[in-house]
């Protein structure tokens, strides 16, 4: 059994206008986000939405659908010997494969979309080349509907806890408080935004799966835990979620070993669904490399002995905390209101624990030229619950008022930073003071 959590979710009393503008939220933030991928790509008319680490995420259903060569052999002849070690690809000697260092749940993630613009190039006049704009539009209107998926999911999950008031106001914050809305437009190539729609599907399920662990939702959970490794292999710490969601003593543990043994059939389920995808993976480096387990980022790796875990948090370098002010009130929400949010607890303060550790001891921990730290992106589905609780926790109108104020000023700070960086007025990376002091000047 799981503990359960007092919850003002049945509170009716909000107005009928917060209802339809919750039901509504996703929607349009899918609408803002066409407007905004539209006014970015006038404003950068040189960049497409196919690039960077994302080319190397795309590069799968290139290699499948126009190349027909997975081995990546193709590629890399048209690239020649200028072929960039950004693209992601390095040969294999002892196969003579290029083994993409990207995984390939995210191509997979976007192979509808691809399919759609492959079909209707010809339509339109394009080349049936993996990079005409047919799929660069599909791969940019794909990212931004793991956006509005991924808030779906995040409200359901959040209306489970949280009165309508409090859902919508963490939706905004969340959204537009944060790196969120970059990720799912300007740069939804990248793997954060389908990353943070996979976690808010895990947040959503993990509740109901303890609650009646059927084999239909067992496999859907299993599904979902199988891409979130697929999608990123670092992600699989999120899965800490799944077994420690609900334990807050040693008599919770208890219950929680108890579950496993009397539905251990749900467990398996769980267990085969993600093993199938992952295999998806483990196919493809065997096939690449004739090995079954590889570590894919040659050249690159962690540092354990050396965590930079004050850069990474409060750096103007790229610090999440001085780039996205707004997850202070989360962790101060997840303090006040620990009883509501007790079962989510140990898996989000494990998960930040270890998330952060790793981060902090990889080679490049700024993780190249992002907007704020694109590593904790995904993470937001996980940190939104402590938004969520530290509205609720304010008892007072006149608190509310102000905290209510001091967050609009964030989401609105945000917003301007984002703005800034897409004029190319912040740097991608190493950001100094002088730099930041000039983005308040005018042009």
């Amino acid at each position: 059994m799981t503990p359960a959590s007092p919850s003002l979710a049945s509170d009716s009393s909000a107005p009928a206008w917060v209802h339809r503008a919750l039901k509504l939220f996703a929607p349009a933030v899918g609408v803002l986000g066409m407007v905004a991928l539209v006014l970015f790509y006038r404003a950068n008319p040189t960049l497409t939405p196919i690039r960077s680490d994302g080319y190397g995420y795309h590069l799968y259903l290139t290699a499948l659908f126009v190349q027909h060569d997975l081995s990546m052999r193709t590629e890399a002849a048209e690239w020649g010997p200028d072929m960039p070690y950004e693209l992601g690809l390095t040969l294999d000697e002892s196969t003579g494969r290029y083994l993409n260092r990207f995984p390939p749940g995210q191509a997979i993630l976007m192979m509808p979309a691809f399919l759609v613009a492959h079909a209707s190039a010809p339509l339109v006049g394009a080349r049936r080349d993996g990079f005409s704009r047919p799929y660069q539009v599909a791969a940019a209107l794909n990212g931004l509907l793991a956006l509005v998926i991924g808030l779906t999911l995040l409200r359901k999950s959040l209306e489970s806890l949280y009165p309508p008031q409090v859902v919508l106001a963490t939706l905004a914050v969340v959204t537009f408080g944060t790196n969120l809305f970059h990720y799912g437009t300007a740069d939804a190539i990248f793997s954060h935004v389908y990353s943070f729609a996979l976690f808010a599907a895990l947040l959503l399920l993990v509740p109901t799966w303890y609650r009646e662990p059927t084999v239909r939702r067992s496999l859907l959970l299993g599904l979902v835990a199988g891409f979130i490794m697929l999608v990123r292999n670092p992600n699989a710490v999120a899965l800490l979620f799944v077994p420690l969601y609900g334990v807050i003593n040693s008599e919770t543990q208890r219950q929680r070993l108890a579950f496993f043994r009397t539905h251990w059939r749900s467990v398996a389920c769980v267990v085969l669904a993600a093993a199938g995808v992952l295999s998806i993976l483990v196919a493809y480096w065997h096939s690449a490399t004739g090995r079954w387990l590889v570590f894919s980022y040659r050249g690159q790796g962690f540092e354990f002995d050396r965590p930079l875990v004050l850069s990474v948090l409060f750096s103007v370098r790229k610090g999440l905390f001085f780039w996205t002010p707004v997850w202070l009130f989360a962790v101060v929400g997840f303090v006040r209101d620990r009883e509501r949010l007790q079962n989510l607890l140990l898996p989000v303060l494990l998960f930040t624990i270890v998330h952060l550790y790793l981060v902090s001891t990889w080679w490049h921990w700024p993780y190249g030229s992002s907007f704020g730290h694109r590593a904790f992106t995904e993470a937001s589905a996980f940190f939104a619950p402590g938004i969520a609780g530290f509205l609720a926790s304010l008892k007072h109108s006149s608190s509310r008022r102000l905290a209510g104020a001091v967050l609009a000023l964030l989401v609105a700070f945000e917003v301007f930073l984002m703005t800034r960086y897409w004029q190319g007025r912040i740097p991608g990376d190493r950001t100094t003071w002088a730099q930041y002091r000039d983005i308040f000047t005018l042009p």
